[in-house]
Protein backbone atom coordinates (compact mmCIF):
# COMPACT_ATOMS: atom_id res chain seq x y z
CA UNK A 1 0.00 0.00 0.00
CA UNK A 2 2.69 2.50 0.94
CA UNK A 3 4.52 1.70 -2.31
CA UNK A 4 1.60 3.00 -4.36
CA UNK A 5 1.38 6.11 -2.19
CA UNK A 6 5.12 6.76 -2.52
CA UNK A 7 4.84 6.32 -6.28
CA UNK A 8 2.13 9.02 -6.48
CA UNK A 9 4.21 11.47 -4.46
CA UNK A 10 7.30 10.64 -6.54
CA UNK A 11 5.45 11.36 -9.79
CA UNK A 12 4.20 14.66 -8.39
CA UNK A 13 7.70 15.61 -7.24
CA UNK A 14 9.19 14.76 -10.63
CA UNK A 15 6.61 16.91 -12.41
CA UNK A 16 6.95 19.90 -10.03
CA UNK A 17 10.70 20.05 -9.38
CA UNK A 18 13.15 20.56 -12.24
CA UNK A 19 16.96 20.31 -12.59
CA UNK A 20 18.65 22.27 -9.78
CA UNK A 21 15.49 22.28 -7.65
CA UNK A 22 15.36 18.51 -7.93
CA UNK A 23 19.00 18.17 -6.87
CA UNK A 24 18.37 20.39 -3.83
CA UNK A 25 15.22 18.43 -3.01
CA UNK A 26 17.17 15.17 -3.08
CA UNK A 27 19.79 16.57 -0.70
CA UNK A 28 17.06 17.76 1.66
CA UNK A 29 15.20 14.44 1.51
CA UNK A 30 18.48 12.62 2.12
CA UNK A 31 19.06 14.72 5.25
CA UNK A 32 15.65 13.75 6.58
CA UNK A 33 16.13 10.11 5.58
CA UNK A 34 19.37 9.98 7.55
CA UNK A 35 17.56 11.43 10.56
CA UNK A 36 15.03 8.58 10.35
CA UNK A 37 17.86 6.18 11.20
CA UNK A 38 17.84 7.65 14.71
CA UNK A 39 15.29 5.84 16.86
CA UNK A 40 14.25 8.96 18.78
CA UNK A 41 13.54 10.94 15.61
CA UNK A 42 11.65 8.07 14.02
CA UNK A 43 9.55 7.42 17.11
CA UNK A 44 8.62 11.12 17.40
CA UNK A 45 7.55 11.30 13.76
CA UNK A 46 5.55 8.06 14.03
CA UNK A 47 4.00 8.98 17.38
CA UNK A 48 0.24 9.61 17.33
CA UNK A 49 0.61 11.78 20.45
CA UNK A 50 2.82 14.43 18.80
CA UNK A 51 0.78 16.91 16.74
CA UNK A 52 1.53 17.60 13.07
CA UNK A 53 2.86 21.15 13.63
CA UNK A 54 5.44 19.86 16.10
CA UNK A 55 6.47 17.17 13.62
CA UNK A 56 6.84 19.80 10.88
CA UNK A 57 9.00 21.97 13.14
CA UNK A 58 11.10 18.96 14.09
CA UNK A 59 11.75 18.12 10.43
CA UNK A 60 12.46 21.75 9.51
CA UNK A 61 14.90 22.06 12.43
CA UNK A 62 17.21 19.67 10.58
CA UNK A 63 18.11 22.45 8.14
CA UNK A 64 20.42 25.33 8.97
CA UNK A 65 19.80 27.02 5.62
CA UNK A 66 16.55 28.33 4.23
CA UNK A 67 14.75 25.69 2.19
CA UNK A 68 12.68 26.37 -0.91
CA UNK A 69 9.00 27.19 -0.65
CA UNK A 70 8.13 24.16 -2.80
CA UNK A 71 10.01 21.88 -0.43
CA UNK A 72 8.28 23.40 2.60
CA UNK A 73 4.91 22.93 0.87
CA UNK A 74 5.79 19.29 0.19
CA UNK A 75 6.63 18.76 3.86
CA UNK A 76 3.39 20.45 4.94
CA UNK A 77 1.41 18.25 2.56
CA UNK A 78 3.12 15.11 3.83
CA UNK A 79 2.54 16.24 7.40
CA UNK A 80 -1.15 17.05 6.89
CA UNK A 81 -1.71 13.65 5.31
CA UNK A 82 0.27 11.94 8.08
CA UNK A 83 2.84 10.69 5.58
CA UNK A 84 6.11 12.10 6.98
CA UNK A 85 7.21 8.53 7.70
CA UNK A 86 7.29 7.90 3.92
CA UNK A 87 10.13 10.39 3.34
CA UNK A 88 12.93 7.75 3.24
CA UNK A 89 10.95 5.71 0.68
CA UNK A 90 10.17 8.86 -1.29
CA UNK A 91 13.87 9.75 -1.33
CA UNK A 92 14.78 6.28 -2.64
CA UNK A 93 12.07 6.34 -5.31
CA UNK A 94 12.85 9.85 -6.59
CA UNK A 95 16.58 8.99 -6.62
CA UNK A 96 15.82 5.85 -8.60
CA UNK A 97 13.69 7.71 -11.16
CA UNK A 98 16.37 10.39 -11.54
CA UNK A 99 19.16 7.82 -11.97
CA UNK A 100 17.09 5.94 -14.55
CA UNK A 101 16.49 9.14 -16.52
CA UNK A 102 20.24 9.78 -16.51
CA UNK A 103 20.98 6.13 -17.41
CA UNK A 104 22.71 5.57 -14.06
CA UNK A 105 22.00 2.56 -11.90
CA UNK A 106 23.07 1.26 -8.51
CA UNK A 107 23.73 -2.32 -7.57
CA UNK A 108 25.01 -4.40 -4.68
CA UNK A 109 27.70 -7.07 -4.58
CA UNK A 110 27.14 -9.74 -1.94
CA UNK A 111 29.99 -12.01 -0.86
CA UNK A 112 31.56 -13.53 2.23
CA UNK A 113 35.03 -12.60 0.89
CA UNK A 114 36.36 -9.04 0.96
CA UNK A 115 36.62 -7.35 -2.44
CA UNK A 116 39.14 -4.61 -3.15
CA UNK A 117 38.13 -1.26 -4.62
CA UNK A 118 39.94 -2.28 -7.80
CA UNK A 119 37.87 -5.45 -8.12
CA UNK A 120 34.66 -3.52 -7.52
CA UNK A 121 35.58 -0.90 -10.13
CA UNK A 122 36.40 -3.67 -12.65
CA UNK A 123 32.96 -5.18 -12.06
CA UNK A 124 31.39 -1.72 -12.46
CA UNK A 125 33.23 -1.27 -15.74
CA UNK A 126 32.18 -4.69 -17.05
CA UNK A 127 28.51 -4.18 -16.17
CA UNK A 128 28.55 -0.61 -17.50
CA UNK A 129 29.75 -1.88 -20.89
CA UNK A 130 27.32 -4.82 -20.85
CA UNK A 131 24.25 -2.70 -20.12
CA UNK A 132 25.45 0.48 -21.85
CA UNK A 133 24.81 2.47 -18.68
CA UNK A 134 26.71 4.03 -15.80
CA UNK A 135 26.59 1.43 -13.03
CA UNK A 136 27.90 1.93 -9.50
CA UNK A 137 28.18 -0.99 -7.11
CA UNK A 138 28.19 -1.11 -3.33
CA UNK A 139 29.75 -4.02 -1.45
CA UNK A 140 27.87 -5.93 1.25
CA UNK A 141 29.86 -8.57 3.09
CA UNK A 142 27.64 -11.33 4.37
CA UNK A 143 27.39 -15.08 4.56
CA UNK A 144 26.79 -15.71 0.83
CA UNK A 145 29.31 -18.37 -0.26
CA UNK A 146 30.31 -17.03 -3.63
CA UNK A 147 29.59 -13.76 -5.38
CA UNK A 148 26.20 -12.28 -6.20
CA UNK A 149 25.61 -9.01 -8.05
CA UNK A 150 22.12 -7.55 -7.76
CA UNK A 151 21.10 -4.72 -10.10
CA UNK A 152 17.54 -4.36 -8.84
CA UNK A 153 16.64 -1.30 -10.92
CA UNK A 154 17.54 -3.24 -14.09
CA UNK A 155 15.93 -6.45 -12.86
CA UNK A 156 19.25 -8.34 -13.08
CA UNK A 157 20.77 -10.72 -10.57
CA UNK A 158 23.96 -12.62 -11.34
CA UNK A 159 25.37 -15.14 -8.91
CA UNK A 160 28.18 -17.63 -8.66
CA UNK A 161 27.82 -19.94 -5.69
CA UNK A 162 30.56 -22.27 -4.49
CA UNK A 163 27.93 -24.68 -3.13
CA UNK A 164 26.22 -24.81 -6.51
CA UNK A 165 29.56 -25.41 -8.28
CA UNK A 166 30.42 -28.29 -5.92
CA UNK A 167 26.96 -29.79 -6.41
CA UNK A 168 27.14 -29.53 -10.22
CA UNK A 169 30.64 -31.03 -10.29
CA UNK A 170 29.59 -34.00 -8.16
CA UNK A 171 26.54 -34.55 -10.40
CA UNK A 172 28.75 -34.45 -13.49
CA UNK A 173 31.21 -36.94 -11.98
CA UNK A 174 28.40 -39.28 -10.93
CA UNK A 175 26.88 -39.17 -14.42
CA UNK A 176 30.28 -39.88 -15.98
CA UNK A 177 30.67 -43.04 -13.87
Amino acid sequence: MSGAIVEKYAKAVMSEFKDKELDELLLDLKTISLAFREDKFSSLINSPIVDTKTKEHLVMSLFSKKTSQKFENLLKLLSQNKRLNLIPDLFERVSSILRTSKNKFKGVIYSNEDLTKDQISKLESIFSKKFDADISLDFDKGDYSGVKVDLEELGVEISFSMDRLKHDMSDYILKAI
